[in-house]
């Protein structure tokens, strides 16, 4: 079923009022309860994208993890289910507006603007303590609901994200908003924890407090090249009739160094409000207390991330290498660290052993695709971007080869900025699981790092690929990384 619902159609019980809004990945409708008298938003995950095993078991978790998370600033899912052949999820409506619709006519009374990040931040508070990360606060994704007092929603706890881990980088807009309030480790692929959100909160009290972004660009890749490189803006600069104490909230929230930032989003709202009271002085940054390091939530791949303890950063040279540049940006917006990758074009045309049972020709052409496809990625070509780009291209498909062109600009941009230079010597790899069409595989990579003046190092990486048998060659239909550890 892929038509639009017509208002009046009854859908899995529910009245169909209205279309609310639509997109590559399904339709969201306000609709009548099916059970009590009130509004739902229901969403339906798109007939172009319901066969698709991972994106449908990631829509079903996602939902529950939303469930789970219950709290007055939060919006409720109420139910999910499928019904002619269609996931869909019920969720609370909140008649109203959003943040980013209200700042287009300019920026909020600074009191209106610690209201809503004081609101926003006792939703992501409840939501770490659960151990779910939101990674995409942002001004759009906070709902004002009509009235007096204008109650604050935070919304998309990784409903939206579930299915945009496989193609929310083919609308250029989405991603683009997303990377505009987006913490500096995220593209660097650092320890990511609340204080992730604490940043993407801070970036929206600037947006609210100046009606200007933080990181203002004209590309992704200018926009990343802010958040890693650019000082942290003054909204009092910006904007005279802020108080210059929030320059000091806005230089914590936005450190580079997450350690350097408030503990809590709880931490930051206090703040916020202090300075608007005037009973925060401003003073130079100076470090937080120790994090806390009891967090024991249970991880989920689907849409949520377990609080790590804050551990010690990487240097700037090491995390910009090719193989964490690569991936960062898609891994910034999407949970865990799967990544869908190109096929590299490996000239093969065995077959399986008959009866199903691979062979061992099967088995060697699947690993040495994968060594080849492992040792394309982690060799930038510093000289001519655009060859390496086009080898990628070449041998991509899906997903990856509508999200590769639109992150090869940040890629030039992050590999231009580092001056050590990567690439492999040599990589191993082994089948753990498969068939005759699919292999689970470990591919272990020598890489050398050279940098002018200094003498070359070698580090060992490990990558978990998933390879698969398609029309006559093995492509890499999933690249996951242990997070570079040195």
């Amino acid at each position: 079923m892929g038509r639009t619902l017509a208002h009046g159609q009854s859908f899995a019980g529910y009245r169909i009022e209205r279309l609310l809004g639509a997109g590559g990945m399904g339709e969201v409708y306000l609709a009548q309860d099916r059970d009590l008298p009130r509004p739902v938003a229901l969403k339906l995950l798109g007939a172009a994208v319901a066969d698709d095993p991972e994106v449908r078991a990631r829509f079903l978790r996602e939902a529950d993890t939303a469930a789970r998370l219950s709290h007055p600033n939060i919006v409720a899912v109420y139910a999910r289910g499928r019904d002619d052949h269609r996931l869909w999820m019920a969720m609370q409506y909140i008649e109203g507006t959003d943040v980013a619709a209200v700042l287009r006519d300019g920026p909020l009374r600074p009191d209106h603007a610690v209201r809503i990040i004081g609101e926003t931040a006792k939703a992501l508070d409840h939501a770490h303590a659960a151990g779910v990360l939101h990674r995409d606060v942002k001004p759009a994704n906070i709902l004002l609901a009509w009235g007096p007092h204008q109650q604050v929603y935070l919304a998309d706890f990784g409903i939206a994200k579930a299915l945009d881990h496989t193609s929310a980088l083919t609308r250029t807009g989405e991603m683009y908003a997303s990377f505009q309030y987006a913490a500096p480790e995220q593209f660097e692929m650092g320890v990511v924890d609340q204080r992730a959100d604490v940043y993407a909160l801070g970036c929206t009290l600037y947006h609210m407090l100046t009606g200007e972004l933080p990181y203002p660009g004209a590309s992704t890749a200018q926009v990343i090249n802010g958040h890693l490189n650019m000082p942290v803006p003054r909204p009092s600069a910006r904007n005279p009739s802020v108080p210059v104490a929030f320059d000091h909230v806005i230089e914590r929230a936005l450190a580079k160094d997450a350690r350097q930032r408030y503990g809590s989003c709880g931490e930051l709202a206090a703040a916020a409000h202090q300075a608007l009271t005037g009973t925060l002085p401003y003073s130079p940054l100076t470090p937080p207390a120790p994090m806390p390091t009891a967090f024991a939530p249970t991880a989920h791949r689907s849409g949520t991330a377990p609080l790590a303890e804050p551990a010690r950063p990487r240097s700037r040279k090491r995390t910009l290498r090719l193989a964490a540049a690569a991936v960062a940006v898609v891994l910034a917006f999407g949970i865990g660290i799967g990544l869908s990758t190109g096929a590299l074009h490996f000239n093969w045309t065995g077959a399986a052993t008959p009866g199903g049972a691979p062979s061992a020709a099967t088995r060697q052409a699947a690993e040495q695709a994968a060594c080849e496809y492992a040792k394309l990625m982690v060799t930038y070509n510093y000289d001519n971007p655009g060859d390496w780009e086009t080898q990628v291209q070449a041998g991509a498909t899906g997903t990856w080869k509508i999200q590769g062109p639109q992150l090869f600009p940040a890629l030039r941009l992050l590999m231009a900025s580092d001056p050590e230079k990567t690439h492999a010597s040599d990589a191993t790899c082994t089948a753990t699981s498969g068939s005759d069409s699919h292999y689970e595989i470990t591919a272990n990579i020598t890489q050398i790092n050279q940098t002018e003046g200094q003498p070359d190092t070698t580090e060992q990486k490990s990558v978990a690929m998933s390879m698969d048998y398609v029309d006559g060659r093995w492509l890499c239909s999933q690249w996951a990384l242990d997070l570079f550890s040195n």
